[in-house]
């Protein structure tokens, strides 16, 4: 079932245009990581979906329901933090949660939703005193008020020290678990990398590409490094047996296949020839390097 869909949304700033055909979808209890470059236009595509800012034209669905200016009733199941949160400063972090509560969330799910956020220990000091960690944290309290069943966080992990980061990292596994869809944007792209189901990558207002997140890094670059005792008759006999080995500084380089199977082939191969492997090591781009790379080919389209 998708919980949201977005369908060839286009965005005008006066006559600049800032979002062009944007369209995807995300599904119900998963995590779509947004990413992008600064200005590329994550945060117009999320404002968009909240209704912070009008679109020109296309369609937004929330459980099925399309959004229009007079019809906004579906945004009542979505709980955001778009660009920085904004709890009232001269306010405690409790009382702020219960003036953003429209009164389905009792008591107990308040407290529930202040220990899985962990602000407990301050949540009666005013938000004024806080520093950007706890607005950040009390942000994402907000935003699961009220029973969500979509969660828009748009870089949820600034201001967060490590340890934060990783458990607000286990908080949105859990809740994609409990059945919420998210759809979030960060910088800490590594983090991304643990939780998200699906991405989808923006460049100046275009979606360049969407893929679940195994696919996306699969197609990245992946290769084998071996060094061996005789490099000559290793390169030698990879080739005989159909491999194509390149020769580095303290061994063999070879590129894997598809199936991830060219390791053994080569353990296999060189073993057969009394070779001795002396050290195996396996590299692969991660999502950064991924990332990168994508957009370095885009911003190149048409670039002779």
């Amino acid at each position: 079932m998708k919980t949201l869909e977005v369908e060839s949304l286009n965005k005008f700033f006066g006559r600049k245009q800032a979002l062009f055909d944007v369209s995807f979808d995300l599904e119900q209890g998963s995590i779509l990581g947004l990413i992008g470059p600064n200005g590329a236009g994550k945060s117009t595509i999320m404002k968009s979906i909240v209704g912070l800012t009008n679109y020109n034209s296309g369609s937004i669905k929330i459980d099925g329901d399309t959004l229009t200016k007079n019809r906004r009733g579906s945004l009542e199941n979505v709980g955001s933090m778009i660009e920085s949160p904004s709890p009232y400063l001269n306010l405690t972090g409790r009382q702020n949660l219960n003036l953003f509560n429209d009164g389905s969330t009792t008591e107990e799910e308040i407290q529930q939703i202040m220990e899985e956020t962990q602000i407990t220990e301050f949540a009666n000091r005013k938000a004024k005193k806080y520093s950007l960690g706890m607005k950040q944290r009390l942000g994402i309290a907000i935003a699961l008020l009220n029973h969500p069943k979509l969660l828009i966080l748009d870089e949820p992990m600034n201001g967060l020290d490590p340890q934060s980061t990783h458990d607000l990292r286990d908080l949105l596994v859990k809740l994609s678990k409990r059945g919420i869809s998210i759809l979030i944007s960060s910088h800490l792209l590594d983090e991304l990398a643990r939780i998200a189901d699906y991405y989808v990558v923006i460049n100046h207002g275009k979606v360049i590409k969407k893929s679940d997140a195994s696919s996306f890094l699969s197609g990245g670059l992946k290769n084998i490094r071996i060094e061996v005792s005789d490099v000559e008759k290793a390169i030698e006999k990879l080739k005989a047996y159909g491999l194509s080995p390149v020769k580095y500084d303290k061994g063999i380089e070879i590129e894997d296949n598809d199936q991830g199977t060219a390791l053994n082939d080569v353990i296999a191969t060189l073993s057969q020839a009394n070779i001795q492997i002396l050290n195996v090591t396996r590299n692969q781009e991660d999502l950064e390097e991924s990332l990168l790379k994508l957009l370095s080919e885009d911003n190149n389209k048409g670039v002779k």
